[in-house]
């Protein structure tokens, strides 16, 4: 039994380090892409529009992002679908 605790010990000390050492690399390092997301793609003032990029719009109804040419356009709103057109913004 002692050694079945003492192997969980050390597996659990050798977590915890790897963990540490992780945390310790990533501090230093860059931000990724992905872990900019404060702003999406456009939407930041000033912000150059990449070849690949859509300029993405809210439903007035329900509020879900999505791309323009995509989007259902009424009464001046943007909607992701027929049915939110015709229910109209939500108030």
């Amino acid at each position: 039994m002692s050694k079945l605790l003492f192997w969980i010990v050390i597996i659990l000390v050798a977590l915890v380090v790897a963990r540490l050492l992780a945390q310790k690399a990533t501090r230093g390092a860059p931000p990724t892409p992905s872990s900019r997301h404060r702003y999406p793609p456009g939407a930041r003032p000033g912000a150059k529009d990449s070849p690949g990029s859509e300029l993405m719009v809210r439903c007035a109804h329900c509020g879900i992002q999505l791309p323009t040419d995509e989007a259902v356009r009424r009464k001046g709103y943007n909607y992701c679908g027929l049915a939110h057109s015709l229910r109209g913004p939500k108030t």
